[in-house]
């Protein structure tokens, strides 16, 4: 057919080669991971208001001060080693539009994740809402070049907090068939949502697969707050997958130098992940260290900065060291206009992402200023150099199939209960 999904128009050897950056010098690598095992041993991790995740940290030998937490990070590599995949299945309601994280493949690219604020095609700068949101997640349907449509592409300002999340999943489901990330609000919520996914999906467990993929950072320098440490549990031992990011300020929150924010951020994600092996053996996950340089005069993050495409080779590779794929940013920028800042910024940080190896690229189309402003034209327009540059194609993708009804209903029916905006 002609407009079948890009993953199943051509063989995995079609697509582009994934001629990753390996690393030259693995004593580098070696002295990263000690140096972050020194900071684990010495200075620890602080684990807030969750006493069930310090209880298991300390079933595996770690020193609780409070909530500090010293830990072993040879133990910590061990138990992700021994038990988390290097790579998964993350479905869709349409298997052919299945998607691979990890392995040799294509990277999965997924649009920008919590702009508050949008630019129309017109130049108009608005809030978001729950039309534009619809809108999207139709264009990232459409789009050959993302093959996720990720999650909170925008903020819904009309829409009530407590409704977001069901709103959200609504729009992914119904505007969309490919594959979309979870929600973290709240435990409850994060639950709910895979629930549902699963009910509309409609496919049985199937080992090395699972149906969405959830965003948990842990907030540099070295501290995991309550509501990521109890949607990281509810998330694995429901089997579904987690990205566990550290995305520091280099400068601000994370040393200024790429070293020493490498050691930070690696023992930060260590944590995170070995905490899935232990609430769930095999539960998926994706590592991100993510360090942009913080600008003193601005206070504001300098995306796009070359010191910050270092940080993402490394991390990669120290990721492959450990046997998980890998999470990657893509076309970023600190610009606040579509200009040639952003496309010089956007398309160097996405290229260095590629050639990591990076098997899950977030932000990879709309992105402004800093990340504040999500802009239609340039969600068109990153998308298309994705799908022509690194995955060769430009056919759109067909509609998506209809969502079942009784799913649909039951969506809206919960959705009538949540108390409106004010």
């Amino acid at each position: 057919m002609k407009n079948r999904s890009v993953h199943k128009e051509r063989e995995l050897s079609d697509y582009f080669a994934r001629p990753y950056l390996p690393a030259t010098d693995p004593v580098a690598f070696d002295d990263i991971e000690k140096a972050a095992d020194r900071v684990l041993e010495e200075t620890g991790i602080r684990f807030q208001d969750d006493p069930e995740t310090i209880d298991q940290l300390r079933q595996i030998g770690a020193i609780v001060d409070g909530d500090i937490v010293r830990l072993e990070g040879a133990v910590l590599r061990r138990i992700i080693r021994e038990n988390a995949p290097s790579s998964f299945r993350l479905r869709a309601r349409n298997p052919d539009r299945d998607t691979i994280i990890g392995g040799s493949g294509p990277a999965v690219f997924a649009p920008i994740y919590g702009a508050p604020d949008v630019l129309l095609e017109s130049g108009e700068r608005v809030k978001g809402g729950r039309d534009i949101y619809r809108r999207l997640v139709s264009i990232a349907h459409e789009s050959a070049g993302l093959t996720n449509t990720g999650h909170m592409v925008c903020v819904m300002d009309d829409v009530s907090e407590p409704g977001r999340p069901l709103e959200m999943l609504l729009a992914h489901l119904t505007c969309s068939d490919k594959p979309f990330m979870g929600s973290i609000a709240s435990p409850e919520i994060a639950t709910e949502y895979i629930d549902l996914t699963a009910a509309a999906l409609r496919r049985p467990p199937q080992t090395g697969a699972c149906n969405l993929l959830h965003l948990v950072n842990c907030t540099p320098p070295l501290t995991y707050w309550e509501n990521p440490l109890k949607c990281l549990r509810s998330i694995a031992l429901a089997g579904e997958a987690t990205m566990i990011s550290s995305y520091m300020m280099m400068g601000a929150t994370s040393p200024a130098t790429i070293a020493g924010s490498l050691v930070q951020g690696y023992a930060e994600v260590l944590a995170g992940l070995a905490l899935t092996q232990l609430w769930q053996p095999g539960a998926p996950v994706v590592m991100g260290i993510l360090g942009w340089p913080f600008d003193m005069r601005s206070m504001q993050p300098n995306f796009g900065d070359p010191a910050s495409q270092l940080v993402q080779l490394y991390s990669s590779e120290l990721a492959r060291r450990l046997g998980i794929p890998s999470r990657g940013d893509g076309a970023v920028t600190s610009a606040k206009v579509d200009d040639a800042q952003a496309g010089g910024e956007g398309a160097r940080v996405l290229a260095a992402s590629v050639a990591s190896g990076a098997g899950f690229i977030l932000h990879s189309a709309g992105w402004l200023e800093q990340g504040r402003c999500v802009s239609v034209g340039k969600f068109h327009r990153d998308a298309t150099a994705i799908a022509e540059t690194y995955l060769r194609t430009s056919v759109e993708s067909e509609p998506p199939s209809a969502l079942d009804v009784a799913i649909e209903a039951e969506i809206r029916e919960r959705l009538l209960k949540i108390p409106k905006i004010a």
